[in-house]
């Protein structure tokens, strides 16, 4: 009985010390990863600042695994949460530099720390780079004796993420397919519009924070439409970086705003136009105008400055997660044409009068 009482003892003193030395040690961690990934920096920007792309390359793949997005996904504000097997956590966004840095606050079980994404031009393609630093506390410090040191996993995974968001986009933004389907028939639409301004450099980034709003306004007010979402342009300054515009959906009957209202009803004239259908990333969209302006200048097509500029979104990243199935038609105004062809997909939509 006295030999059972000593190892109790010793044992209460062996854990006293242990409980001594982890308090005592060092608890602060920084970890830093990089990549270059062979793609460009606009596109592996806009794809990482979206949570809602975050499972196909931070292996939030367990079964067991909830993840919850709140409304807001994108930008300063964004945020995505977790819990399963391991744990649960929380990553926001608290401040942005458009294409060149994200930064971070995230909690893991407890652990808060802060993180920072960056992304750099460089030969190759884009030096992508995650890092993260923080204080871990008692309960910290010892799950970390089971990884073989918290900034060794977490190290790890931060090699992983890099090395499949590399695998993922490759496979997802080299993945698409620009079409010209000739001079259609534009028909006369009214639609709700909500005016905007940004750099071109940012315009699909303000695109993608900016539908919701759209779509939020339609809801709040049980507005009827045709679900189509699309932007017309009203300028389109490359020089100058500069683009003005209107995010805007298709009306199935006449509404009235308020006149300090930032949504307003305009509507689209008859005219003809050329349309282009490109499948894939935004990032291929210059491409698509580009093919679409080289064919009205072999066939002598002028364009049209009275008709309405667009891309229409038939298919985005709130039907699919995937970039190479995105759907974008373009439409480019051209002065009227005695041979017409119209587009199936406006011939079967009514008209507003």
């Amino acid at each position: 009985m006295r030999i059972l009482k000593y190892i109790l003892l010793l044992i209460l003193l062996i854990l006293l010390a242990f409980s001594v030395y982890l308090s005592t040690k060092e608890g602060s961690f920084s970890v830093t990863k990089s990549k270059v990934i062979n793609i460009d920096k606009s596109a592996l920007f806009q794809y990482v600042n979206d949570y809602q792309n975050w499972e196909s390359f931070c292996g939030l793949d367990d079964k067991e695994m909830k993840i919850n997005y709140p409304k807001n996904t994108i930008g300063v504000g964004g945020s995505f949460s977790w819990s399963g097997t391991d744990g649960e956590g929380v990553v926001k966004t608290i401040y942005l530099k458009e294409n060149d840095s994200i930064a971070q606050k995230v909690n893991w079980n407890g652990e808060s720390g802060d993180a920072y994404i960056t992304f750099k031009d460089t030969i190759g393609g884009t030096k992508v780079t995650m890092n993260s630093s923080g204080e871990l506390d008692f309960m910290g410090k010892l799950q970390s004796l089971f990884y073989g040191g918290f900034e060794k996993k977490l190290g790890a995974d931060f090699e992983n993420n890099l090395a499949t968001l590399d695998k993922v986009l490759r496979k997802e933004i080299s993945t698409y397919s620009i079409d010209l389907n000739g001079i259609v028939e534009v028909l006369p639409q009214k639609y709700l519009k909500r005016k905007g301004e940004s750099k071109v450099s940012d315009f699909y980034s303000f695109l993608q924070k900016s539908l919701p709003l759209l779509h939020n306004f339609v809801s709040d007010n049980k507005i009827k439409t045709n679900n189509q979402k699309f932007v017309v342009f009203d300028t389109y300054d490359v020089a100058k970086n500069k683009t003005v515009f209107s995010i805007a959906t298709t009306l199935k009957e006449i509404i009235y705003t308020t006149p300090e209202s930032e949504f307003t009803v305009d509507s689209i004239q008859p005219h003809q136009a050329l349309k282009i259908v490109l499948k894939g990333d935004y990032s291929h969209s210059k491409e698509a105008w580009d093919k679409g302006f080289d064919y009205l200048k072999k066939n002598n097509l002028d364009q049209n400055f009275n008709g309405a500029f667009r891309e229409v979104y038939v298919k985005n990243r709130a039907d699919v997660k995937q970039p190479s199935q995105w759907l974008t038609e373009i439409y480019i105004p051209v002065k009227q044409q005695t041979s017409r062809v119209i587009a199936p997909s406006l011939v079967n939509s009514t008209p507003i009068e």
